[in-house]
């Protein structure tokens, strides 16, 4: 089972997101979002490149605030959060607007492996694997 604390007050739940790379061990680590209206997780172009991606032809149309955009899906080798790893995962890369505090999104692709208990009065998220 992981578990994590997030601020229970804040607008966002903020999380680590560890991605394993495409040909060795290097992993990168990034401060996403948890959102549970993304069908994909996503993470940045430059994350996505340095860990061996080529992302020269993109493959995917993907909705945003400001329309349709298109980016690379990939699959990635980890995905890891919450104390959890989901392995071989698809990703959208795609970079979020200058000034975002966040750098990718956690999307129901990597929640739907788990139970996910998300309690507001502990500041608590579980995620128990199915």
């Amino acid at each position: 089972m992981g578990r994590v604390s997030f601020n229970s007050t804040a607008k966002s739940i903020f999380l680590r997101l560890k991605v394993g790379s495409i040909n060795t061990d290097m992993t990168r680590d990034i401060l996403v979002a948890l959102d549970t209206g993304a069908s994909i997780s996503i993470i940045p172009t430059e994350v996505a490149t340095d860990l061996g991606s080529d992302l020269s032809n993109p493959n995917e149309q993907m909705m945003t605030a400001n329309g349709i955009v298109l980016a690379n899906r990939i699959t990635v080798p980890k995905l890891t959060a919450i104390g959890e790893t989901v392995g071989n995962i698809d990703v959208v890369c795609h970079d979020l607007p200058d000034g975002s505090i966040i750098e990718g999104l956690l999307g129901l692709n990597f929640l739907r492996h788990f139970d996910v208990n998300i309690s507001f009065s502990t500041g608590t998220i579980e995620l128990h694997r199915r």
